[in-house]
């Protein structure tokens, strides 16, 4: 790991076996995939899509209403996180806040985050849907998403959220948070005072309340990516790229759903930066089109200087964000 935490990457993409002519093709795919920046973290092309048997026969959630839901989720999320508690009590379902009045909602996050500390990993396992179900308080759809997360003194937690629109459409609200957590202080007296068996039976019990989940999931996450010893982007901090790529002649600088764009079309090249609401805040993602002998390819570099899954996880969803526009190439798209 670099000073100061950062964490550097580089790599490319398969060769695409095209004409250098086809530069300008890959460059406005490059330009596409920025409109997808901000959607990384809410879509997963691998993801199934999962629909209770009680649902509408036939009915799929549409692409605009899965990026809804995961969108609604990871902003939420975040304003719980960040201690933004009036904000994330507004995505409540008039339903839920009946039950649960603001001073409550609120202590009760106040309490959580003073215990849980800094969040490490939030991660969306599974969504499963379902339309008018017979058993709902309200015709509309559902969303129950299932969640595993991690903190700085909790290591154990999951839980899920089920998100629900009104038959017109609109946003998705909250209707019902449950989640289940062993904080690592109690862990650890629980293993001094009796043995680590212990704690693993404790938190079997808690985590079999979480519906789809494994134990393990954010213990077993793939094995750490490898990093650069030093910074491969062209600047020492994600801090010094963004303020010099403004100052540049001739950049279009954009926003998009939160994350910062800066495209240098005289260096075909496109740079993405979270917005500080991502975990892998801050970061700079650098993707140029590179002239190859008879073709050309997609060279990304990334400075991230987040923490290390935050991070790890931003490389694999621009490797895939990347591997879709490669495959747009070779298929004429």
């Amino acid at each position: 790991m670099a000073p100061g935490g950062s964490k550097m990457y580089r790599s490319r993409v398969k060769r695409l076996m095209i004409s250098p002519s086809a530069c300008l093709v890959v460059a406005v795919l490059l330009a596409r995939g920025a409109a997808l920046a901000g959607e990384i973290a809410d879509t997963d092309p691998d993801q199934p899509i999962n629909v209770t048997a009680d649902s509408s026969p036939g009915w799929l959630p549409s692409l605009d209403q899965t990026r809804q839901v995961r969108r609604t989720v990871r902003d939420y999320l975040a304003a719980k996180d960040g201690g933004q508690y009036a904000q994330a009590y507004a995505v409540l379902a008039d339903i839920n806040k009946r039950q649960l009045p603001f001073q409550g909602y609120s202590d009760q996050l106040r309490k959580f985050n003073a215990l849980a500390g800094a969040v490490k990993d939030r991660r969306i396992t599974t969504v499963t849907w379902t339309k008018d179900p017979a058993q709902a308080p309200l015709p509309g759809v559902y969303a129950a998403v299932d969640i595993v997360s991690g903190f700085a003194n909790v290591d154990r937690y999951c839980g899920f959220l089920v998100l629900y629109q009104t038959p017109s459409g609109g946003d998705f609200k909250v209707m019902r948070e449950e989640l289940s957590f062993l904080d690592n202080g109690m862990a650890k007296t629980i293993q001094q005072q009796h043995s680590q068996a212990e704690v693993d039976k404790l938190w079997a019990r808690l985590s079999a309340k979480c519906p789809n989940y494994r134990a393990g999931t954010v213990a077993e996450a793939p094995e750490p990516l490898p990093e650069q010893p030093a910074s491969t982007i062209g600047y020492p901090t994600v801090a010094s790229a963004m303020q010099e790529l403004r100052s540049r002649p001739g950049v279009v600088v954009s926003v998009r759903d939160r994350w910062t764009i800066i495209d240098d079309k005289a260096a075909s090249t496109l740079w993405s930066f979270p917005p500080p609401s991502d975990p892998a805040y801050p970061a700079a993602v650098k993707r140029a089109v590179v002239k190859d002998g008879d073709g050309v390819s997609i060279r990304m570099n990334i400075l991230c200087e987040a923490s290390k899954p935050a991070c790890d996880n931003l490389v694999l969803q621009f490797k895939k964000l990347n591997a879709a526009l490669s495959e747009s190439v070779r298929q004429g798209r």
